[in-house]
């Protein structure tokens, strides 16, 4: 069949993605054309984009209990896709992406992922969806497209399959990292704040509580955390009377802010360990009290890097609203950006699921210069490595941004705020 006939079909079946970039990522006529740019975002003299439209199938939860990370990446998507397409694309590609909303079900995201299985003109997907990841195993066990992580956590996932490709660190990594960062900030008897409709966020306590005795923290327990709870007061007086100093957030960053005022209201005194879509800058610089101990898997959305830079700018100029001040989106970004440099190193003659993800097996020793946490590496009919490294800060209500926490050395060669630390895995 001619390549014309190839190329109007996969535009078929994709459907009428310029309107849908529109509709589906954000409303295209909501970026602010005065936005700060330390960095040009201007697409006013957009190089000529001539090539075939890589075409991008996204998972996202938009709608559930952890709906705030579907949405950031969302947000993100589109800030991404424009800005890539206002300076020359991928190798001259334009990106097209298409979202649809996996509503944080398991049945929700199975059903978008076979969508995107079954249309042939989808070159990659990505997902975002921490309730429905660890029961996506089997559906993409040998996959005939790249799947790519947008902020993923599921070990059972992410660092168990061929062509799964993830850039973070997981759910292991993470649940020390909770402990650590707390006892780093003088915690001494530590507790779990789990997300009440999801199973492994109670199972996550319980590895929590065993790994911060044996760091020398006390264990106080695990609370449930309903995200349509009207009051966190009993789990709140809860963690207080058992001497909690330290509550580790395994919850979603929109029901931590309410439970995190709640507690100071009933007179907390100690610190909140947050990380990656737990945590969102704006969302926590309005409770008064507030202080944290963080982490990121996500590079430093408030470094001076020039690579942060253009981040920020994108999200000015093509997400205004959208949420940008997390490491689950900044985790989003530096995915979209792997998979651009992939592209880039590989120029593939055409862009078809096969070279994309032969393209995604070039990536060796990357890390974006300090925009990944360590050094990634794919390898064919491997799975993705674990990642050990994430970004420390501490970050308390009132303060413009987080303060970095620089390692004694760094995970991803990086200086300075983008300095990444390894606990390991």
């Amino acid at each position: 069949m001619p390549r014309r006939i190839l190329t109007r079909t996969r535009a078929l079946k994709f459907g009428a993605v310029l309107a849908v970039g529109c509709l589906a990522l954000s409303a295209c006529s909501s970026s602010d054309d005065n936005a700060s740019t330390s960095n040009d975002t201007s697409d006013k003299a957009a190089p000529a984009l001539t090539g075939e439209p890589i075409k991008i199938g996204y998972g996202a939860s938009l709608s559930g209990p952890q709906a705030t990370n579907g949405l950031g990446a969302q947000a993100v998507a589109h800030a991404w896709q424009e800005y890539t397409n206002s300076h020359g694309g991928v190798n001259g590609h334009p990106v097209e992406i298409k979202v649809v909303d996996t509503k944080n079900t398991v049945p929700g995201a199975t059903s978008v992922a076979k969508q995107f299985l079954n249309d042939d003109s989808v070159d990659a997907i990505f997902l975002t969806d921490l309730v429905a990841e660890g029961a996506m195993t089997k559906l993409f066990t040998n996959t005939p497209v790249a799947i790519i992580s947008g902020g993923g956590s599921s070990d059972l996932l992410w660092s168990a399959l061929p062509g799964v490709f993830q850039d973070v660190s997981g759910s292991d990594y993470t649940v020390k990292a909770y402990a650590d960062q707390a006892k780093a900030a003088g915690g001494k008897n530590f507790g779990w704040a789990a997300c009440a409709e999801v199973a492994v966020c109670q199972e996550n306590g319980g590895k929590a509580m065993n790994y911060a005795k044996s760091i020398g923290m006390k264990g106080v327990g695990t609370q449930l955390i309903s995200s349509s709870a009207s009051s966190y007061t009993a789990e709140c007086l809860s963690f207080i009377r058992d001497g909690a100093d330290a509550i580790a957030f395994n919850i979603g960053f929109a029901t931590g802010t309410r439970f995190a005022a709640d507690c100071l209201q009933q007179g907390y005194t100690g610190v909140f360990s947050v990380i990656n879509s737990g945590f969102d800058q704006k969302a926590f610089g309005k409770v008064p009290g507030f202080r944290s101990a963080g982490g990121s898997n996500g590079f430093p959305w408030w470094s001076k890097a020039e690579p942060v830079k253009t981040y920020r700018d994108a999200m000015a100029k093509y997400s205004p609203d959208g949420i940008w001040t997390s490491g689950n989106s900044t985790a989003v970004w530096s995915s979209f950006e792997l998979l651009k440099k992939a592209l880039a190193t590989a120029k593939p003659s055409e862009i078809t699921r096969k070279t994309v993800m032969d393209a995604m097996y070039t990536v060796k020793n990357e890390t974006l210069d300090g925009l990944l946490p360590e050094p990634i590496t794919f390898t064919k009919g491997k799975p993705s490595k674990p990642v050990g490294c994430s970004w420390l800060f501490k970050f308390d209500a009132g303060k413009d941004n987080p303060e970095s926490i620089e390692p004694n050395k760094s995970g991803n060669g990086a200086k300075g705020d983008l300095a990444s630390t390894c606990i390991g895995y």
